[in-house]
């Protein structure tokens, strides 16, 4: 009778230590799972700013880009008439 209650104890314990290892390993299944979508959470959160940032930056190049060619095209038109003032002056000249 003791060997049978000895062995339901030893069969009980292994029982429990089965079921103790397999909740241990589901619930660090579960940590990994829920850190592994926290962070692509925050993966994604930071390729939002990123994208963000970098279509600030590129309408921001974009603005300044126009405004370069805007000035290099005012600049042309002034020295376009500089040139044809000199010319007219140069004719001018030439016909006294």
């Amino acid at each position: 009778m003791k060997q049978i209650k000895f062995l339901i104890a030893i069969a009980l314990i292994s029982v429990i230590a089965i079921s103790c290892k397999e909740t241990k390993k589901e619930d660090v299944k579960d940590a990994v799972k829920t850190e592994v979508e926290a962070a692509k959470e925050t993966v994604n959160d930071a390729v939002d700013a990123t994208k963000e940032g970098v279509e600030k930056a590129v309408d921001s190049l974009k603005a300044t880009a126009k405004e370069t060619v805007e000035s290099v095209k005012d600049g042309a038109e002034a020295v376009k008439e500089e040139v044809k003032k000199g010319a007219e002056a140069v004719k001018n000249a030439v016909k006294q």
